[in-house]
C-alpha cells in the first residue's frame, strides 16, 4: 500500500461516508466479478477484474484498503472508495456457499464487511483526529 498521510486518510475517510459526487466515479475504473475479503485483524479490501486502472495493467487487482461502499443487487452496480481512489462496482462474484440462500449469504457476508469497514474507520479516525 502506498504511503498515505494522516491528512489525506481523513479526506479519504470523510469522502467514503459522504459518497461519490457524480464527477468522482467518471472515468474511475471498474471492478467486476468482484468480492470484499479480509482475514481477522486485517482491514477489508476489494478483489476483482479491474478495467481503466491508471496504473495498473493486470486484470486482476487487489485493492488497498476499503473505506466505504455501496451496491445494488438488483441492478448489479454500485462504488467503492480505498484509500487510494475511487471504484465503481460491478457484478458481484460468484461466491460457493454451503447455503440454501447463496444470495442471502452474499448480502450477510457484504454486511459483514460493512461493519468491519465502520470499525476501522473510527480507528482511524481515533488514532489521526476528528474530521476537518
Amino acid at each position: 500500500m502506498r504511503y498515505i498521510n494522516g491528512v489525506d486518510l481523513l479526506t479519504a475517510l470523510d469522502e467514503a461516508e459522504a459518497g461519490p459526487e457524480p464527477d468522482d466515479l467518471q472515468g474511475a475504473p471498474i471492478i467486476e466479478n468482484w468480492f470484499l475479503i479480509w482475514r481477522d485483524g486485517d482491514v477489508v479490501r476489494a478483489d476483482g477484474d479491474v478495467h481503466g486502472h491508471p496504473t495498473i495493467d493486470d486484470p486482476w487487482v487487489t485493492t488497498s484498503p476499503v473505506l466505504g461502499y455501496d451496491y445494488d443487487f438488483d441492478r448489479e452496480e454500485g462504488w467503492l472508495r480505498s484509500i487510494s481512489r475511487w471504484y465503481r462496482l460491478g457484478r458481484l462474484r460468484e461466491v460457493p456457499v454451503n447455503s440454501t440462500s447463496p444470495d442471502q449469504a452474499r448480502r450477510d457476508a457484504l454486511s459483514a464487511a460493512k461493519r468491519h469497514i465502520a470499525r476501522q474507520r473510527s480507528d482511524w479516525r481515533d488514532q489521526y483526529g476528528p474530521s476537518r
